[in-house]
């Protein structure tokens, strides 16, 4: 299993809207909750990251615009390419990894800290996923950068200990992390905010 951070902004420079993670922590679905797409993963970096996460990886959520961490997420499917009017196989090959899906919150993807974590805490100062500036919307964690993260989840959630310790060894069954349904039931970046654009949520 890797460890990914995945940084989305609700004030996108240039942009009608950004994107929260609260939309998807808040998420009532039962399908997988596409994140990402051609119009918001643009980085090759992160397209070279995407293109190596798979199902079951897990997924530091980070809110850059408030500097907070929000809580973490699992894989449901590996990254993917995503090309507009063709299916998820006909997209393969054009070498744009932009998208992931993450296991619903409903399916017991997603654990929402009640104490976010603020990444100006100076143990941050060492990890690259939240320096400043930082270009690209995927990041890896090396094993002791995750080792260290970890620790401050902890310590800033002690009520929380077991469960972010139960969720970070867990691994779900597979029916959890299938891909399935149909897009319109999807609550991720993509699709979600596609259909919910006039509502005003967007992704980084």
């Amino acid at each position: 299993m890797r460890v990914w951070v995945y940084k989305v902004n609700s004030r996108r420079p240039g942009k009608f809207t950004g994107w929260h993670f609260d939309q998807y922590f808040r998420a009532r679905g039962r399908r997988p909750c596409e994140m990402g797409g051609r119009d918001w993963i643009r980085s090759a970096q992160s397209w070279r990251r995407l293109r190596r996460v798979r199902r079951g990886d897990l997924f530091v959520c980070y809110q850059s615009d408030e500097r907070r961490i929000y809580g973490l997420a699992r894989a449901a499917t590996g990254g993917h390419e995503s090309l507009p009017g063709l299916s998820r196989a006909k997209s393969r090959g054009s070498g744009r990894y932009d998208s992931v899906d993450f296991v619903p919150p409903a399916r017991g993807g997603a654990l929402r800290l009640k104490n976010l974590v603020d990444v100006r805490r100076p143990v941050f100062r060492h990890l690259r996923a939240f320096a400043v500036p930082s270009r690209g919307t995927i990041h890896a964690l090396a094993a002791d950068e995750w080792r260290a993260l970890l620790r401050e989840l902890l310590a800033c959630n002690p009520e929380q200990r077991r469960s972010i310790q139960s969720f970070v060894r867990r691994r779900p069954a597979a029916a959890m992390l299938k891909h399935q349904g149909n897009s319109e039931d999807y609550c991720g970046e993509g699709v979600w905010t596609r259909l919910h654009s006039a509502r005003g949520a967007s992704g980084e």
